[in-house]
């Protein structure tokens, strides 16, 4: 099978910066797939050749490949309705996009984009009825998962008894003092945190090292000037622009506080470690409560889960244990693209 790919490679268009996450995820998962040869074209080089002339020569690419497959990990404009459709009209290529943050980003982006492709990926379930409801029928309902070549698990001692790796937030900063009041320090490593950033190496050593690891899933509210932003501006490329559609991001922005699936506790799960993790519609679907992995609802329900499973080792190996394991059967990148390629006939 062959596949272009299109999406960003470096972080934010900053070559400075590390691989974007759907570059290591998604593009490096279909590098490394049997049976898939994969052509990468990032929407990177348009800060150097321009948007028309990226758009002209991703039509001559598929001209002169014959792929099976484009797939496209959307993130702004960087695509020309027109050049896809001219794409679509050769009956031999399936074109595919993925959309993330469609809780939110629905209503002022997806919806727009999704008719120029022949099927849509979302990872919200109540985005399938969305798409439904304005028209579009060729929906995927995917979820994100764990790249099992990136995070491969470490057997070290644990000596941390609770861990939460990731960027610093108001929300989560609340709810780490909460904890602590309570008599549970929290060892808190990423971006603007006391402790810093660290690698993706250390952050596996972290993890492993955790005896309970912590995804704190809450969302910022509606009063924040970057949430408030979202009303008249939107991201093109590398940058923002004003957007006057005040309606849809009317919308969008009341969704923004949605909580969510997202992509770490596969990524844990993936590392073979026990995860407490805030509740998100449509979980259930992927890890059994309390069998595969823990959910929790309130900080104090937080508190007395961690409580309980540091007092009890042999129950949370076990749900750890299984947590893993599911994470290999069903919840790898390369499952993931397997179940679309099914989806679109590629099978």
């Amino acid at each position: 099978m062959k596949i272009i790919y299109a999406g960003i490679q470096a972080e934010n268009y900053d070559s400075q910066r590390r691989f974007s996450f759907e570059y290591t995820n998604f593009y490096l998962t279909l590098q490394n797939m049997p049976g898939v040869q994969v052509i990468e074209y990032p929407f990177d080089r348009i800060l150097e050749v321009g948007r028309t002339k990226f758009n002209e020569d991703l039509l001559e690419l598929t001209r002169r490949e014959e792929p099976d497959l484009l797939f496209a990990f959307m993130y702004t404009d960087e695509l020309d309705p027109g050049i896809l459709e001219k794409i679509r009209h050769n009956s031999q290529i399936k074109t595919v996009a993925w959309f993330a943050d469609d809780y939110w980003r629905f209503f002022n982006y997806s919806r727009r984009w999704a008719p120029h492709f022949d099927y849509a990926v979302t990872t919200y379930d109540q985005a399938v009825d969305w798409y439904r409801r304005s028209g579009y029928a060729h929906i995927i309902l995917s979820q994100w998962a764990c790249n099992t070549r990136l995070f491969e698990p470490r057997s070290l001692a644990q000596d941390i008894p609770v861990s939460f790796v990731g960027q610093y937030k108001p929300q989560r900063g609340k709810i780490l003092r909460q904890l602590a009041h309570r008599g549970i320090p929290v060892a808190a490593y990423g971006h603007g945190w006391p402790n810093g950033r660290v690698s993706t190496a250390e952050m596996q050593t972290i993890i492993a090292r955790s005896k309970i690891n912590l995804n704190l899933n809450v969302r910022g509210g509606l009063l924040s000037p970057a949430v408030i932003g979202r009303l008249v501006l939107r991201r093109s490329l590398n940058r923002l622009v004003p957007d006057f559609r005040l309606a849809d991001n009317l919308q969008a922005y009341l969704h923004f506080p949605t909580p969510h699936i997202h992509a770490r506790p596969f990524e844990l799960a993936g590392l073979n470690a026990f995860v407490i993790s805030g509740e998100a519609p449509g979980m259930e679907r992927y890890y059994a409560s309390g069998k595969e992995m823990v959910f929790y609802r309130s900080p104090a329900d937080l508190t007395a889960k961690i409580k309980y499973y540091l007092a009890n080792d042999a129950e949370r190996e076990s749900i750890r244990a299984a947590g893993y394991a599911r994470t290999l059967r069903e919840h790898t990148y390369e499952q993931r693209f397997k179940d679309i390629f099914r989806a679109v006939g590629l099978g």
